[in-house]
């Protein structure tokens, strides 16, 4: 017999030894669109808001304030729901807002550049048709 102390650890199956695992959480997709829907009403009004000054100084139509607004508050609830599914799998903290931000960013990025491309398109022919 040994004199060295053996100390058991308490097993809940055969075969098996207790594992500290980090606590994840999963989104659901509803999470996801809930955090789309809010990124479009904020970015949208806050677009509607500053339009609404461009209309007052005549430098735009209140239905192309408005169009904008929904066109460009889609596009904040597209780079929100982006953002908030890759900041999820990064797990919280600082570095889940960077990603949050980055994501939201890029996506806004993109999708100005393809409106912005689609809308200079729509004008040239417009010009050309005339």
């Amino acid at each position: 017999m040994s004199n060295h102390p053996h100390y058991h650890y308490p097993q809940t199956a055969p075969g098996t030894y207790p594992v500290n695992k980090a606590s994840t959480y999963v989104y659901s997709s509803r999470a996801y669109l809930n955090s789309g829907v809010f990124g479009a009403i904020v970015g949208g009004t806050s677009v509607l808001a500053i339009n609404l000054h461009k209309v007052q100084e005549n430098q735009m139509t209140l239905k192309h304030a408005i169009t904008d607004s929904l066109a460009k508050g889609a596009g904040a609830g597209v780079a929100t729901a982006a953002g908030a599914a890759v900041a999820s799998s990064v797990g919280g903290g600082l570095m889940s807002f960077v990603f949050l931000a980055a994501t939201a960013t890029g996506v806004g990025y993109l999708l100005n550049s393809v409106g912005k491309s689609v809308s200079e398109k729509a004008v040239s022919s417009q010009k050309e048709s005339s």
